[in-house]
């Protein structure tokens, strides 16, 4: 309902009427009413699409960046076993030409290494592992480095997730930090000569190795927390 002060009218002159008066008073608040539904839908429509702009953003199934390298980037992983063993592997990303990088791969498991190969287009984790010379270092980067296939082309990237073929399970539940960085975790089940064997990652989908990793060896556990990185 519109009221109007009856002294605002005697103010008004004797030029208009009362019902001039009325009908100016009663379209300028048409127009009011009219600016303020306008700036409330404007604003409604807007911070609505950022709501569903952050939402789609924190529910989408992001594929894992595994293995998409840049130059510059480094990895230094704790190690340990089960059995007491204790070590550290680093790797170390650098350019070489167009599309090849130089990865270094250091540290001290059952022994010290430290050597370069290249990563060239369409090589696997598998290629460039053994494409080093030294043995130790399949032995101690081959398990963190050469993730199942599974995990990464049919985990979906979101807590609760599950997923079921044959023998093989994936289930992503919870999370872990690691050297800052929080990733989800993701246990892999499978059965290997008739024993299931389970290994877990912490996977932070932008980095193109897991944070932390649980993984069996023979008659041991092997554990992989990176403890510092650059360049990601």
């Amino acid at each position: 309902m519109l009221y109007i002060s009856s002294r605002w009218l005697e103010g008004q002159g004797r030029e208009k009427s009362a019902i001039n008066i009325l009908l100016e008073v009663t379209a300028m608040h048409i127009r009011r009413v009219s600016l303020l539904c306008f700036a409330f839908v404007f604003l409604s429509v807007f911070t609505a699409g950022y709501g569903l702009s952050d939402a789609a953003a924190q529910n989408s199934s992001q594929k894992w960046s595994y293995f998409k390298f840049k130059s510059g980037q480094f990895f230094k992983y704790e190690m340990k076993s089960e059995r007491g063993l204790k070590g550290w592997l680093s790797i170390k990303i650098e350019d070489e030409s167009p599309g090849v990088f130089n990865v270094t791969l250091a540290g001290k498991w059952t022994g010290e290494f430290s050597e370069t190969a290249k990563l060239k287009p369409g090589m696997s984790a598998f290629d460039l592992v053994y494409t080093f010379k030294n043995v130790e270092i399949p032995n101690a980067a081959g398990s963190l480095l050469n993730i199942n296939a599974d995990v990464v082309d049919n985990t979906t990237w979101k807590d609760g997730f599950h997923w079921t073929q044959g023998d093989s399970s994936i289930e992503v539940k919870g999370e872990k930090e690691c050297a800052g960085i929080k990733g989800l975790l993701v246990t892999y089940s499978n059965k290997v000569f008739g024993r299931v064997q389970k290994s877990i990652y912490c996977v932070n989908s932008n980095i193109p190795l897991p944070l932390y990793a649980e993984v069996p060896a023979a008659n041991d556990t092997w554990t992989y927390e990176l403890v510092e990185s650059e360049g990601i």
